[in-house]
């Protein structure tokens, strides 16, 4: 049985009522099918059931106690069944001694006070791992940077032991020049070696760390 074949017959069985009040019920139930949609067809006939039995709650609650919407929500299978249909177009079929659709639970208190207690049992580990974490990247900052001071450091030495040489060098240039020379060699290796180490403090300091600091910012950025 389709839609058309149950409205069909129930206009039949309802012949014995006024035209007015059986326009009235026919349309109730179009309503009920538009509702639901075409694909819920099968659904609905099989909630409201029999046309006979709908047409004779229909004629009970009509000469009974009155007719209404109030009568045709209570007309349907079983003398009492109903459908529900929500904004979605879905629907649920109920019935008088149905149980009622239990709500989603909240969490309890019990589960709160679990959580809580997982995570106070659980705090040791996360302190521990946290501060790890913290140490290793206070310890790649401290390692950088030492670098770059050692760097520097290294450089000024540098420096000081060519300034050092050369004097040492010209003040035996005069006494013994091959001894002179070879400490003027000395002091231009040591200064070149400065230059290098120079390069690379400026390197890391002006360069290198601005541009991790700028990537590090990036990501942050990102992630908000």
């Amino acid at each position: 049985m389709n839609r058309i074949d149950f409205m069909k017959q129930l206009e039949s069985l309802l012949q014995n009522i006024s035209p007015a009040e059986r326009e009235e019920a026919l349309q109730y139930y179009n309503e009920y099918f538009n509702d639901a949609g075409a694909e819920n067809e099968q659904n609905v006939i099989e909630a409201l059931g029999n046309p006979a039995k709908v047409a004779e709650n229909i004629k009970r609650d009509l000469y009974g106690s009155g007719y209404g919407d109030a009568a045709f929500q209570r007309s349907g299978a079983n003398n009492r069944a109903v459908v529900q249909y929500h904004q979605n177009g879905q629907y649920a079929n109920t019935q008088q001694n149905a149980k009622p659709v239990k709500e989603e639970k909240k969490m309890s208190s019990g589960m709160v006070a679990l959580i809580v207690v997982l995570c106070v049992l659980a705090s040791p580990v996360i302190l521990g791992v946290g501060s790890g974490v913290l140490g290793v990247l206070l310890g790649m900052i401290l390692t950088w940077f030492g670098l770059i001071l050692g760097f520097g450091l290294t450089a000024v030495i540098l420096f000081a032991v060519l300034l050092f040489l050369l004097v040492l060098g010209g003040m035996c240039l005069f006494t013994d020049p091959l001894v002179g020379i070879a400490l003027f060699g000395g002091g231009l290796v040591c200064g070149g070696i400065g230059i290098l180490f120079l390069m690379l403090t400026v390197a890391m300091a002006g360069v290198a760390t601005p541009a991790i600091c700028r990537g590090i910012s990036g990501l942050f950025k990102k992630k908000a």
